[in-house]
């Protein structure tokens, strides 16, 4: 409600004839006392008429307004509300406004009753605003205006409210929406995430099937078949002279057949590395120094951060390799004496860091294809197979670091908060091929 001026206000006069008093007051033997009499008469005379002109003046008050709405000959609502302090004989006059004000409820019943207990009511049709006037016995209020009287004869007091916003327009209504909004967003981005992780879970499983298949396939076939010509070259170099000239070269050949074999089996235990790799990285690459056989002592240190999380068979497969790779790298080649591997168990990425203070690599076998022995072709390939991401930074006699960074919905296995509720299984989308995230590649020279 809005209220515009304050109500007329009462004036109280008074007048005392103060020759008349001080006869009286001289004629009764004005004394001590009669001074005192005087002066309290003054005080309550004064104080009357303060209390009078702080006796606070009509006002009105709405309880109940319509909508706010463009009006209309079928648009009526009730409006309600209370008149404080209307003396008998005053009443309310309603006005709506769209575009104009017009009179309520009618341009010939333009009168609201105020009943006894100061309240009134009275049908209305719809506008933005509503108005109430509580005028005087006599006040003959026009059909439209443009702008309302002000508070002057006839006119006692003038109230202004907007009308009831309706259900959309309420800041409860709007809150409901956004917050709806908002739900909907992360229910679809969550079965989103849950779609690709299922079919990234399901080329995964392809691929470890694949794997287990080629490393049985060459663990049967082509394993054996070398064993086998290992022995019998062992039975022909018993059966040779001490001083045959053959001796020499089939020693040669029976020592290139053992490392063909070892690098054979070291090749077949990679494919089948779901066990070890995937399940403890850590003790995983604790070994590869014994593994490796490395002649060159190196200070060796494996660093884990975080609580370690189940991974993905297939995932941890990969990242053990890549950082297999990486290690075999910096023992063999880079001649550091400090190798240190550090592995983070973060929220949204498990990061696998290979560093060591060995003599590098120059940017050009970095930035070319060709890397010969140092496998850096295949640790980008596995990289960009699995959605990862790599980088290399090296620079030549500064050492050298390999950084593999694998986002959480690709590397952990999904625990049970990570599911979404079961409701939302009924709406997940049938699986689909989906493409790799793309390879991000750094080198620094």
């Amino acid at each position: 409600m809005t209220r515009l001026d304050p109500t007329r206000k009462r004036v109280c006069f008074c007048r005392l004839d103060r020759r008349k008093l001080k006869t009286a007051v001289r004629g009764a033997g004005w004394g001590l006392a009669g001074r005192g009499a005087l002066l309290l008469f003054y005080c309550v005379l004064w104080s009357g008429c303060r209390s009078r002109h702080n006796v606070p003046g009509p006002s009105i008050e709405f309880t109940r307004v319509p909508p706010a709405a463009e009006g209309g000959p079928d648009k009526i609502d009730i409006i309600e509300g209370r008149a404080i302090g209307a003396r008998p004989g005053q009443q309310i006059v309603l006005f709506a406004q769209w575009g104009p004000w017009w009179v309520q409820p009618l341009a010939d019943q333009p009168f609201t009753i105020i009943q006894a207990d100061s309240k009134w009511r009275n049908s209305t049709h719809f506008g933005t605003e509503y108005a109430a006037l509580l005028v005087d016995p006599g006040y003959r209020p026009r059909a439209t205006m443009d702008v309302l009287p002000s508070e002057s004869a006839g006119v006692i007091v003038v109230a202004i409210t907007k009308g009831r916003p309706v259900f959309w327009q309420a800041w409860w209504f709007q809150l409901g929406i956004a917050s709806a909004l908002a739900l909907a967003v992360v229910t679809l981005f969550r079965m989103r995430m849950h779609r690709v992780a299922q079919e990234l879970s399901l080329r995964l499983e392809e691929r470890l099937a694949e794997r287990t298949r080629i490393a049985q396939e060459l663990h049967d076939t082509l394993l054996q078949d070398f064993l086998s010509a290992s022995m019998q070259l062992h039975v022909a170099n018993d059966q040779l002279a001490v001083d045959s000239p053959a001796k020499p070269l089939i020693a040669r050949v029976l020592d290139m057949m053992g490392r063909a074999i070892e690098e054979g089996r070291n090749t077949v235990q990679g494919l089948r590395s779901s066990s070890g790799g995937s399940q403890d990285l850590e003790q995983a690459f604790s070994r590869i120094q014994q593994e490796l056989a490395v002649t060159k002592p190196a200070r060796f240190s494996v660093i884990v951060e975080g609580v370690a999380r189940p991974l993905r068979p297939a995932i941890g497969d990969d990242v053990y390799l890549i950082g297999r790779e990486a290690l075999a790298n910096a023992f063999r080649h880079s001649g550091a004496s400090e190798i240190e591997v550090e592995l983070e168990y973060a929220v949204d990425q498990l990061r696998l860091l290979v560093r060591d203070n060995g003599c590098g690599i120059s940017s050009d076998v970095l930035q070319s294809s060709r890397d010969g022995h140092w496998g850096l072709s295949g640790m980008r390939e596995r990289t960009e197979r699995i959605g990862a991401r790599l980088r290399i930074l090296s620079r030549v006699s500064a050492g050298m670091e390999i950084e593999l960074s694998v986002p959480s919905h690709i590397a952990y296995l999904p625990r049970d908060s990570d599911r979404p509720p079961s409701w939302l299984s009924r709406l997940r989308p049938g699986k689909a091929k989906g493409t790799a995230s793309p390879l991000e590649s750094e080198h620094a020279g």
